[in-house]
């Protein structure tokens, strides 16, 4: 494409964005309208949409004159329930405590009773209890203050929480007494009204009118946006473990009792609820150190506690579901002797050993090999390891295009970057005296599959990893070959304490029971030798006229609503399945749009097959994407921000944001700003500051760019 053309090509891609900016678009807060609610011209054009509304959809749309019993709920099949929309994905849980807590606890009552759950979406605490008094839906699921103003109004569960509330400010603020006259900025609807009015009647409140987090509270104190906010004590336990950039100032003397709302009157349904809440004991507790024994444990009905890495091959977060391949082991095991599971996140492999050893964990499941240099470390802390759960090779990683490597006397001269923390020094070393290998230390904060990546980029020479991670690494980089392997056999093991003989014995009872079984196979295979994930795809050749996929018109027909240019959806559905309605990957996204069952369902899509539904889901979580980004922002960065957020998940390109921020870069462009912050999260300095962790940030930096490119290409070739 000669110079004069592309500038003609890249006007018409901003001047179509800006054209379909010019209305704000909509915001959906309800599951029940699904990209197809349009005009009346547009239902004469194109039918009456309504009536393809999915059952999921029409059920939420039935409008009732008083709350449903529980028998009726039964009878139904399914719970009406509400959530915030931001929440549609949730943090990373580093020590058990997560906006996902709820979500996760109804579902174990809906999967107990044999029920579906329909979640409706609203944009703040406010408008929760107004669908819960027009009886749209049948429970508030959150931590909610009971005080005597609700009372009069509402029901609520037992309690899920005590606590108290706790005023924030900006590190290196100093504390204040309640004498004092401060302003302090409070959510809309929120109870931390009336706690501040009643007990300090004194202070200046300030209305936030928008939908908040409490993450997004804790940005608007660091950034000085506001100084003083309030929250609960347990979120703010949950904000420091992640970010350093606020304190607690002052504690509200009355302890306040957080559970769940339904109707006034609903006794039926509230007493079933109770009786769940009883039998599982779910009080939710800021868990203290302990270090008693597995039967113990779940006599008290304790969750049990596993220490883990945030990382790849272990435990991450991903569009909003929990995956790994440590997690995924454990979760199992939890299921089987009907514990609570709480995933603890550690920054490096003596910290792990420290959380275990001083009793804030129950077990290590973080790949952790069992080597003899190693042995003593563990004896030493009065830890103990499980049988071999799982094998791997340690193998050298090289790129493709370097100099031959067939024998261990070709690694002469050649350099090897390890950390030395990790298990591949002691053979790094090896390497160097036998054969000449000079060593470069890496620093403590790169992950080994960093160090593969910068093989990769040819940013090093060589490096040594375990064969999962290289599994991994190889499905996306096809640059890096294993020349040499030097240990076969390495196994993995859980580490326990001394003093828990019990829970060892149940864990190596599990491996014995499903090592190498079809549920173990299953797991290893999705993480580490997932054929889809390795397979490259050519791209289609277009030419001037050409159709760009089977599914032109429905696109042209669903993004109507929400000001897409079509082409854009059709370069990311491209991007997402290459046109296939079958395509899935490992992490069980699906169809055309590749989304998350679990998504669909939220957005109140059931049959991800369809075609049509399956374009109607990945056009309005796309749009549920940019809704949550500024309106301040530029129309075009508004749509890579989407893109990248539809890839990686919103927190992870929202962390990105706060990142670029704080290196100077600008947080409202994507491309040579946001992008790079993005690709520093794959670094545990940046991303153990993260509320969403790891994320593999080359994927949403290409991810943008391909489709950019994909998209102006459509352009050129396509009429409006």
């Amino acid at each position: 494409m000669n110079k004069q053309l592309m500038v003609i090509v890249i006007a018409s891609f901003f001047m179509l964005l800006s054209l379909a900016g010019c209305q704000e678009p909509p915001l959906v807060e309800e599951a029940s309208k699904i990209s197809i609610e349009q005009n009346d011209d547009q239902k004469n054009e194109q039918g009456d949409k309504k009536s393809k509304l999915t059952p999921v959809a029409k059920k939420m749309a039935e409008k009732r004159t008083k709350a449903r019993t529980w028998p009726e709920i039964k009878a139904s099949g399914y719970i009406n329930a509400v959530k915030l929309d931001w929440q549609l994905e949730s943090a990373l849980p580093r020590s058990g405590s997560t906006g996902a807590y709820h979500s996760t606890l109804l579902q174990s009552f809906a999967d107990e009773r044999s029920l579906k759950i329909n979640w409706l979406r609203v944009s703040n605490l406010a408008e929760m209890f107004t669908k819960l008094s027009a009886f749209d839906v049948d429970i508030i699921p959150r931590h909610l203050t009971i005080t005597a103003n609700r009372l009069a109004e509402f029901s609520f569960s037992y309690p899920l929480l005590r606590d108290k509330e706790v005023v924030i400010a900006k590190a290196g603020i100093h504390s204040f007494n309640e004498h004092d006259n401060i302003n302090i900025s409070l959510p809309i609807g929120s109870a931390y009204i009336d706690s501040v009015n009643k007990q300090f009647p004194h202070w200046q409140v300030d209305i936030v009118e928008k939908k908040v987090s409490s993450q997004e509270v804790a940005d608007s104190i660091a950034d000085g946006t506001i100084k003083y906010a309030a929250i609960d004590g347990f979120s703010f336990e949950t904000l420091k473990q992640y970010r350093d950039d606020i304190q607690s100032v002052f504690t509200l003397p009355k302890a306040i009792t957080l559970a769940w709302a339904v109707n006034l009157g609903n006794d039926s349904f509230l007493h079933e609820l109770n009786e769940f809440i009883s039998v599982h004991h779910v009080m939710q507790v800021i868990e203290p150190e302990r270090t008693i024994d597995f039967k113990q444990l779940r006599k008290d009905k304790l969750p049990l506690r596993v220490i883990t890495r945030n990382s790849p091959e272990t435990y991450f977060l991903w569009r909003g579901e929990l995956l790994g391949f440590e997690y995924e082991l454990m979760r199992k095991f939890a299921d089987i002797y009907k514990v609570k599971l709480v995933m603890v996140v550690a920054d490096s492999y003596d910290e792990m050993l420290n959380l275990l050893a001083e009793g804030k964990g129950d077990i290590i499941a973080a790949g952790l090999s069992r080597t003899k240099a190693r042995k003593s470390q563990v004896a030493e802390a009065k830890l103990v390891t499980s049988i071999r759960y799982n094998r791997v090779k340690e193998q050298l990683v090289a790129h493709q295009e370097s100099s031959a490597i067939n024998e261990l006397a070709d690694l002469k001269g050649r350099t090897i970057t390890v950390r030395k923390s990790s298990s591949f020094w002691t053979t790094a070393q090896r390497l160097s005296k036998d054969f000449g290998v000079n060593i470069v230390a890496a620093n403590e904060d790169i992950a080994t599959e960093i160090l593969i990546s910068q093989v990769a980029e040819k940013e090093i020479d060589l490096t040594i990893a375990d064969s999962n991670l290289i599994a991994i690494e190889s499905s996306f980089r096809s640059e890096i070959i294993t020349p040499l392997t030097f240990k076969e056999n390495v196994p993995y093991a859980y580490l326990v304490r001394q003093n828990n003989p019990q829970l060892l014995a149940y864990l190596n009872e599990f491996v014995r029971k499903y090592y190498r079984g079809t549920f173990y196979n299953v797991v290893k295979n999705k993480y580490f030798y997932n054929e889809k994930l390795q397979e490259s795809h050519k791209k289609h050749r277009l030419v001037s006229g050409s159709t760009l996929s089977p599914y032109d018109d429905i696109v042209r027909s669903y993004v109507r609503p929400y000001n897409f240019d079509w082409r854009l959806i059709v370069a990311q559905m491209y991007q997402e399945s290459r046109f296939d309605p079958l395509a899935s990957n490992s992490t069980g996204a699906f169809s055309l749009m590749q989304m998350l069952p679990r998504t669909a369902q939220e957005l109140g899509v059931e049959n991800l097959k369809d075609p049509e539904q399956a374009i109607a889901s990945g056009v309005q979580y796309l749009n549920w994407t940019r809704d949550r980004f500024s309106k301040d922002l530029p129309v075009q960065e508004q749509i890579f921000f989407s893109l990248a957020s539809y890839n990686a998940g919103f927190g992870h390109v929202k962390d990105a944001q706060r990142l670029a921020r704080q290196l100077g870069l600008r947080s409202d462009q994507w491309f040579n700003n946001v992008e790079k912050a993005m690709l520093l999260l794959q670094r545990s300095h940046y991303y153990k500051k993260a509320r969403f962790g790891y994320v593999r940030g080359q994927e949403p930096v290409n991810y943008v760019r391909d489709i950019h490119q994909r998209y102006l290409s459509y352009i050129r070739i396509t009429d409006y």
